[in-house]
């Protein structure tokens, strides 16, 4: 072993020794002899014939020329600008296959290079790109000073957040005024976090958001700048710093398969693969290896595989066009595997595997778990009720076996005992829920419309006659007796169809007719009333609440209801509710709407339909579920009832006769109307 690493040693000195003195063999070769950096154009003057290949990598703030055949000769270091459109050059030279030199240039913004041959000066003409992208770029404020020295100076301040296109997919530059610090970087939420320590954000944000990106944010967070990406779908997400930038490289899942990986898998007899639309597969197999079919179906699906040193096996198989996860899952059940997804990346192990490794997670869990010492904390609620806290505690199950926890009522704190982290999830949990609840005021209105109209329209008539004055001998009879001055004695009327006792008879017209003789007279009364009536009641109840907690206001009497007695026993008297009732369960959703469950109700006693002294009651009651805009009204409910009656009473066949019919009939029309609306209005109460 000591002869091998003293062989390593000497390889690497004579390698070393080789360079050198091919770099001053190479003195006298073709180099550059002259560099000029103007405002945005560089001029490289060369000893010798010009063979040039300008590259643009996929950083917009950079160019890449590279002189086939020429060295650096004297120009070594790195080259700061204080030139408009160029920032540094930095400097490499190569020596095989062909000696090169490299030319990495750095951009103020984005641009192209023109190049330009002019006798033995190669000239780069910096151009800066038109459209969307100058325009983000320019709005940055990227300062047009020097960069100061990568490798001296930390950065301070953020001077621009690009997006750029990417073979793979996209990938966010985010540019600084130093070397970059590492950052850190974890998912939360489905959404990539980048928290970048000790700068300031000087950049503004890309304008436009190319996908997979849904969103793009930062906020700064004590001295830290935080990145906010939310990615649509599933993307590989890598995060480099390199010098002055971090990357952020965003790679689509649909990834071609690298073609290393193909032929390792290939290798197997008889197999074929093919790829359709990146998520459906054909494998043909015979006797191979599971391990790098597993690896295979990870490039496939975009995913990272990490597979157990205990997986192992060979199988046959046949699949045409399945999905990629059909065919994992296949797999993983013929050998009884198990699969772990963290992140973009799948974990393969057996399952004993996967056992040993909870298992020694708890174990590790509950050995730290005694060590740490017990601490006790004490939890003042300003809002939350003590026991519904400790009962959200208890389900979720953040107390060790070595806590515990009680409840001081008259200061509404929580005593909880148990280990620091522990504690500092239950401190998390409690801030969440101890918060104030928002109160809504609900307002009902209730109306009642009724309104009656009555019309009766009655005839009386009748007459009497004698032969001759003084005869005691009625030939005739059937007058109005003494309600006609003159009127020849008492009897009833011929016809007598008067209006209903339950209206007025003082709207009538009375005729009589007497002869000279007084032997005949003739009576008619025509009787007419009409009543009309319109009566509005108004409920208004009110009743406020926090949210998802019933409220109940009930105004109304109560009614007795008698019970007739025996003769053992006497009469008994009880009680029937008649009230106005509201009942309400509010819940107030993101967009500050309001979702009631609703109970009114409205029950009314009628005196005017009493039986033997109990009096009924009407009732009208609506339940219902409604989502209403804050300070909206809504109809929750109404009902209109309407009764109509129409009657005559007439004489047989007289009340036909034209013109006439109506001295031998009696009309009566009654129309009847009730309405119904409810109406409910919430509030939001914004508390103080």
């Amino acid at each position: 072993m000591r002869n091998f690493v003293l062989f390593t040693v000497c390889c690497l000195l004579f390698t070393y020794g080789t360079a050198d003195a091919k770099e001053v063999k190479d003195s006298g070769a073709n180099q550059i002899t002259d560099i000029e950096v103007l405002d945005n154009t560089v001029k490289i003057k060369i000893s010798g014939p010009i063979k040039y290949k300008v590259s643009s990598p996929a950083d917009p703030f950079r160019a890449t020329v590279a002189i086939e055949g020429v060295g650096l000769g004297k120009f070594r270091d790195k080259i700061y600008s204080h030139q408009a459109g160029i920032t540094e050059i930095i400097l490499k030279q190569i020596e095989t296959p062909v000696i090169t030199s490299y030319l990495d240039i750095l951009l103020q913004s984005p641009s192209s290079i023109k190049p330009e041959i002019k006798g033995d000066t190669l000239i780069l003409h910096i151009e800066s790109q038109a459209g969307t992208v100058k325009q983000d770029i320019t709005d940055k404020g990227l300062p047009d000073k020097k960069m100061p020295d990568a490798e001296s100076e930390a950065a301070k301040e953020i001077n621009a957040a690009v997006f750029d296109k990417t073979d793979e997919g996209i990938e966010l530059v985010i540019k600084g005024d130093g070397v970059m610090p590492e950052p850190a970087v974890f998912e939360l939420d489905g959404k990539i976090i980048i928290d970048i320590p000790d700068v300031v954000m000087k950049a503004s944000l890309p304008s436009s958001i190319p996908s997979p990106v849904k969103d793009l944010k930062y906020k700064a967070e004590k001295g830290n700048i935080r990145f906010i990406l939310d990615i649509e779908g599933k993307a590989d997400t890598e995060v480099v710093a390199m010098e002055d930038e971090i990357i952020v490289d965003i790679a689509f899942k649909d990834r071609k398969i690298d073609s290393a990986k193909r032929d390792d898998i290939q290798k197997a007899p008889n197999s074929k693969l093919q790829t359709q639309n990146s998520k459906l597969v054909s494998l043909d197999f015979q006797d191979a290896d599971i391990v790098p079919i597993l690896r295979l179906l990870g490039d496939v699906s975009g995913y990272n595989i990490v597979i157990h040193p205990d997986v192992k096996g060979k199988i046959t198989m046949k699949l045409m066009n399945v999905p990629w996860e059909q065919a994992l899952d296949m797999i993983l059940k013929t050998f009884t595997l198990e699969k772990v997804v963290e992140g973009n990346v799948i974990r393969i192990a057996t399952l004993k595997a996967f056992q040993e490794e909870k298992k020694a997670v708890a174990d590790t869990k509950e050995v730290f778990g005694k060590a740490e010492d017990i601490e006790t904390k004490i939890f003042t609620l300003g809002y939350a009720d003590a026991d519904k806290i400790r009962e959200s505690i208890d389900k979720a199950k953040l107390l060790t076996p070595r806590g515990s926890i009680s409840i001081d009522a008259r200061t509404r704190s929580l005593i909880i005992k148990d280990i620091p982290s522990s504690l500092d999830q239950i401190q998390r949990l409690v801030k969440t829920l101890d918060k104030q609840t928002p109160q809504v005021l609900i307002e009902a209105r209730i109306v009642e419309m009724n309104s009656n109209f009555t019309k009766d329209i009655g005839v009386q008539w009748g007459g009497q006659y004698r032969p001759r004055m003084g005869d005691d001998n009625t030939a005739f009879r059937g007058g109005l007796g003494t309600t006609i001055t003159g009127g020849q004695g008492t009897g009833v009327g011929l016809v007598n169809l008067p209006i209903s006792g339950a209206l007025t008879q003082t709207s009538a017209v009375t005729i009589g007719y007497l002869n000279a003789a007084q032997t005949f007279g003739l009576d008619l009364r025509l009787l007419a009333a009409e009543t009309v009536g319109k009566a509005n009641i108004i409920s208004s109840p009110k009743v406020m609440t926090v949210e998802n907690e019933k409220a109940e206001i009930t105004h109304g009497t109560q009614i007795p209801v008698v019970t007739p007695g025996t003769a053992n026993t006497p009469p008994t008297v009880t009680y029937k509710d008649a009230n106005l009732k509201l009942v309400v369960t509010p819940s107030i959703t993101p967009d500050d709407s309001i979702f009631l469950n609703i109970e009114v109700t409205n029950d009314v006693p009628d005196f005017t339909k009493a039986i033997q002294g109990n009096v009924p009651i009407d009732k009208r009651e609506a339940k219902n579920k409604v989502l209403v805009k804050n300070g909206e009204t809504v109809v929750i409910g109404g009902i209109l009832r309407t009764r109509k009656d129409e009657g005559e009473d007439r004489v047989p066949g007289l009340h036909k006769i034209p013109i006439l019919g109506w001295l031998f009939k009696r009309e009566l029309k009654k129309t009847e109307s009730q309405e119904l609306l409810i109406f409910i209005t919430p509030r939001i109460v914004k508390q103080q």
